[in-house]
């Protein structure tokens, strides 16, 4: 039997759909999702938990910064926010150690470069440094080495990185 290849309109759609969805167990389903989140939630690197390890640790520099915020807000509109004072105080302290995760987070990825965690590391040349340039490939990147010249085999450290380039400095030479 061929399959029909008709094209379908949109109600055909919605009602195929529907029956699609009356033939599933939904209460199964239900029941299943939200026996998967409640084991998220309980499972020790769980969000809440985090965020509950985060907000403890430092409950004291939450509750100022939430009160600085509120300050600051106030000073803007004195007018208008005194009678909400105590419930900007408590949402600013629970959404600071948040807006902090955030902060963190954005600024590594702005201050952080590729490459950085290769600094110190002891790497054997498989290439010869010639003429104060060479090149090597680590992590599946490649990528150019400075440095004094070496034969291949020599083990050197990374001293440093500029843009692609790996500043390398001879352990040892290799016989």
């Amino acid at each position: 039997m061929e399959p029909d290849n008709q094209p379908t309109t949109f109600l055909q759609r919605v009602k195929n759909g529907w029956a699609e969805f009356r033939r599933t167990n939904l209460r199964a389903q239900t029941h299943y999702a939200i026996f998967r989140a409640t084991q998220h939630l309980k499972h020790k690197a769980g969000l809440v938990k985090q965020y509950q390890q985060r907000f403890m640790a430092g409950w004291e520099t939450w509750l100022g910064i939430g009160a600085g915020i509120t300050g600051l807000l106030m000073l803007l509109n004195p007018d208008g926010l005194w009678r909400w004072q105590f419930l900007l105080v408590l949402v600013c302290v629970l959404l600071a150690p948040l807006l902090a995760d955030l902060f963190k987070s954005l600024k590594r990825v702005f201050t952080e470069y590729p490459g950085k965690q290769l600094i110190g590391q002891v790497v054997t040349l498989e290439q010869p440094v010639v003429d104060g340039s060479g090149s090597i490939r680590l992590d599946n990147l490649e990528w150019q080495l400075a440095g004094t010249d070496c034969p291949a085999g020599t083990q050197a450290r990374i001293v440093a990185i500029n843009d692609r380039t790996l500043y390398i400095t001879p352990l040892s030479q290799a016989t």
